[in-house]
């Protein structure tokens, strides 16, 4: 049966086509992947997905995507605007407000597409963007069902386990917050902060795992930009941290490619295998007085659309406990548990755990939507 299986699986993903399309939020083109199966007779479901904290579609979005477009589901996975391949100045803001709107953009933007069935839409969310749906499919009841991964649920319970991780760091970075909030009123460039770093970085995610986890949802062959491969050279035990599927660039005399990013942080900016995308373990100061006051969870209560949460019960970026409670009692929310760190739910035994899970959910919400 599993042979069979694993059969059907790699003949629908040879079927499965890819391409680049964009929509506009506020002005501004966001990238996006276009994931449909040919033949269709008819107009089928979608996932709209997007992801977390600073992060770009290439880190492992594609993995998910591919499974439920094997499913015959159509897939939009999309960057925000500010990060990744979409467009917006400055790069590497996280602004919280306009995520949502480019969330409700895609949703627009998917209701057009003919090959989607507009009643059957489900979002998809992970980390940050797992508060972000539940935050817009609350504001939006024709959405057919919601999928949050390791979801960001509660600001202040975040903010509590980073000062756990690292209270020293914790505060470097609120400092350097409100020099940048200051900055932000002058119209100057953002100071940039690491996304994932050790419990003594200032960064927004901070723990032992957070550069390993973090770094290994990369493709192999991804390349970090020499001003931060030079710093690791002197840091081996961070280097230590680093996956496998990170190289450090040798400083040659060859030139530095300009990325998308804008500018080399010291933090680190990643070009993949072929120049294809950029990234950078880097974001805008001021997102740190906005984070705590985001409390995406309280939205479940207020919302009828089913709700998958996929949590992972060692989640120090998105406490576990808080999320659940959050839950308890609504019946419209299903809660999945993985004896996990916030990372590991992307990659192996996990991430086939949690794919399963969500693609017996999406079945289940696409045919009650259809009746």
């Amino acid at each position: 049966m599993a042979a069979d299986e694993s059969i059907d699986r790699g003949e629908a993903t040879a079927a499965i086509q890819r391409r680049d399309v964009e929509f506009i939020s506020d002005g501004v083109p966001c990238a996006a992947w276009l994931y449909t199966t040919p033949g269709a007779s008819e107009p089928r479901p979608m996932v709209i997905m997007g992801h977390g904290l600073g992060a770009v579609r290439e880190m492992r979005l594609a993995a998910f995507a591919e499974r439920f477009a094997a499913n015959g589901w159509s897939v939009l996975v999309f960057d925000y605007r500010h990060l990744g391949a979409s467009g917006g100045e400055p790069r590497q803001l996280l602004d919280i407000g306009r995520q949502l709107a480019d969330w409700h953009a895609a949703v627009a933007f998917a209701r057009t597409l003919p090959e989607v069935d507009a009643e059957r839409i489900a979002l998809w969310g992970t980390s940050f963007g797992g508060g972000h749906v539940l935050q817009v499919g609350s504001r939006d009841p024709q959405v057919a069902a919601i999928v949050a991964q390791c979801p960001f649920t509660d600001g202040p319970a975040s903010l509590i386990s980073r000062l756990r991780t690292g209270p020293l760091s914790a505060v470097a970075l609120m400092a350097v917050g409100i020099l940048d909030t200051a900055r932000s009123w002058l119209g100057s460039r953002p100071i940039l902060m690491p996304m994932a770093g050790t419990s003594w970085m200032p960064a927004f995610v901070a723990s032992s795992d957070a550069i390993a986890g973090a770094s290994a949802l990369l493709p192999p062959g991804t390349r970090l930009s020499r001003r931060s491969s030079a710093l690791l050279k002197r840091l081996p035990s961070v280097r230590a941290r680093l996956s496998k599927n990170i190289e450090l660039t040798v400083d040659d005399d060859e030139h530095e490619p300009v990325t998308t990013v804008g500018r080399d942080s010291m933090w680190g900016v990643l070009s993949g295998p072929d120049n294809d995308f950029d990234a950078a373990n880097a974001l805008a100061a001021r997102l740190v007085f906005r984070l705590p006051l985001y409390r995406p969870g309280r939205a479940m209560a207020h919302s009828s659309v089913p709700t998958l949460l996929c949590v992972c019960d060692n989640d120090a970026a998105a406490p576990a406990e808080t999320t659940k409670r959050r839950a308890r009692g609504l019946a419209h929310v299903r809660v999945e548990t993985y004896p996990c760190d916030h990372f590991d739910i992307y990659l192996g035994t996990y991430f086939e755990d949690a794919v399963g899970d969500q693609i017996d959910f999406l079945t289940e919400q696409f045919a009650d939507a259809a009746t």
